[in-house]
């Protein structure tokens, strides 16, 4: 099935909805869930109006009146931003995991503090002085497409929810970010992978300050747990569906590990910021949102070297440096 506000069932009573995002590959797929008269969403797009105008044509192109149940992956806007619009009190019940909860209100809502504590971690990491405040305040835009709701549910992971007429496993996969989750059904073997595991891309993994301690090795170990069950379909929310987890899930090890590699030999040849990192790696780029995104992808390697032994850290309270275990003095 296939109509022109871009509906595909991917699965028996599965609903896939395409909607337009300005990063990424461009696009985020939502997933339906009819039951009768209702239907439960995973992921429901930003709070744009032609993004909410597609899922309430998609509501009724399935059969359904209203959304039950809305689950979400993981709070970035792309996945969070119109819950505000489907869920909260007389609409759809939210279920979001823990702790991506205590990240909603000063990422989207009250951001001066958040924006506060980005510079300073943008400056102790080496960022000079006029782009960390650059880069500090573009978190600001995020808000004007984010409509936040209280969840009604708290998740955990390991929780069996009914969703539609499927029972799915909730499957806590942090890295990409702290509560991300993915749903797995396991009778049919169908995962619903979220940005944890992509067909294409590589999900960013950073170390910032709303980021768990050690996410790359959080992240590379949840994949691995996936990769085990052997699921038959991926149904992922950027990019198209695929099979072979296990194949997908060894090239991006095989990535990240190149990269660590990378890195270390970065640090060898002498004490560096991860902001030198991230431009000895990557090089200079235009792009705001990018040049965060590298800084956090190079500490998250970072600090994964640091927690295998491969590099030492060192902190005051300015300055945030990386040396070779030689250099460990």
């Amino acid at each position: 099935m296939a109509t022109e506000i871009g509906l595909n069932e991917v699965a028996a009573d599965v609903f896939e909805l395409r909607l337009p995002i300005p990063f990424e590959d461009g696009l985020v797929n939502v997933f339906l869930f009819p039951d009768g008269d209702e239907t439960d969403l995973l992921d429901c797009g930003m709070n744009t109006e032609e993004s909410v105008e597609a899922i309430r044509a998609a509501v009724q192109q399935v059969g359904a009146k209203r959304i039950r149940r809305l689950v979400v992956t993981h709070i970035h806007p792309d996945h969070y931003g119109a819950a505000g619009v489907f869920a909260g009190e007389g609409l759809a019940d939210l279920y979001l995991h823990r702790l991506e909860v205590p990240l909603v209100y000063p990422r989207y809502v009250d951001v001066e503090h958040l924006v506060s504590e980005v510079r300073t971690y943008l400056l102790v990491n080496g960022v000079p002085d006029d782009e960390s405040e650059v880069l500090s305040n573009s978190q600001r835009a995020l808000s004007q497409i984010v409509k936040p709701a209280v969840p009604a549910v708290q998740l955990d992971g390991a929780e069996t929810l009914e969703v539609g007429r499927r029972r799915l496993r909730v499957e806590w996969t942090p890295g990409h970010s702290p509560g991300h989750i993915c749903l797995y059904d396991e009778g049919e073997k169908v995962l619903f992978a979220g940005d944890h595991m992509l067909p294409e891309l590589s999900p960013n993994i950073g170390l910032h300050p709303q980021s768990t301690p050690d996410p790359l090795h959080e992240y590379l170990d949840g994949l691995r747990r996936l990769a085990g069950y052997e699921p038959r379909l991926i149904l992922p929310a950027h990019g198209r569906p695929f099979t072979d987890a296990p194949s997908r899930v060894a090239t991006l090890v095989a990535h990240h590990t190149k990269r660590l590699d990378q890195i270390a030999a970065i640090v060898a040849r002498g004490e560096r910021s991860a902001w030198e990192v991230a431009l000895e790696l990557w090089g200079p780029r235009d792009n705001l949102y990018e040049k965060r995104l590298a800084l956090q992808e190079g500490l998250a390697h970072l600090q994964a070297l640091a927690v295998d032994g491969r590099l030492k850290k060192f902190v005051t309270p300015t300055s945030v440096r990386w040396r070779p275990p030689s250099q460990g003095s």
